[in-house]
């Protein structure tokens, strides 16, 4: 009886293990439908209707040196890590109009989703990044 239960107990311990396909790419990031994307020419005439409007450059010092940055940008380098994000939490008014970009979008759209959680309320991103930006032959500053 006892030999019964041991092997039924091994037969079920030795299943295979589920077949599970491995990812290759980090799980999508969920943002509100409040935040939208803007292609270059929506994100152009949003910030001249937003006077005062957060331009957020999510790329490291050394990308904006060498390609310069939107006119207005403010650097919140997001590999920077927590002094980035408390220098985005410090700031007073989470309600103002923020544009948030990186270079092809995806470090914008991790930094949009911790601006979500600190109650920035209006949020857009720029599609394909800095360089759809320059692509689209968009004005530029130096860091």
């Amino acid at each position: 009886r006892h030999l019964h239960m041991l092997l039924i107990l091994f037969v079920i311990g030795c299943e295979p293990a589920p077949k599970t396909t491995p990812q290759f790419e980090p799980p999508p990031v969920v943002l509100p439908e409040t935040v939208r994307e803007l292609t270059p020419d929506e994100a152009e005439r949003f910030i001249a209707e937003h006077a005062g409007c957060l331009i957020v450059d999510a790329r490291i010092e050394s990308e904006r040196h060498e390609h310069g940055q939107m006119l207005g940008a403010q650097a919140f380098d997001y590999l920077h890590g927590q002094p980035s994000l408390d220098r985005l939490a410090n700031l007073p008014d989470k309600s103002q109009p923020c544009l948030v970009y990186c270079a092809i979008g995806g470090r914008a759209r991790l930094l949009a989703a911790e601006m979500v959680r600190m109650g920035f309320t209006d949020i857009r991103l720029l599609r394909g990044g800095f360089n759809a930006w320059v692509a689209a032959g968009k004005a530029v500053g130096d860091n």
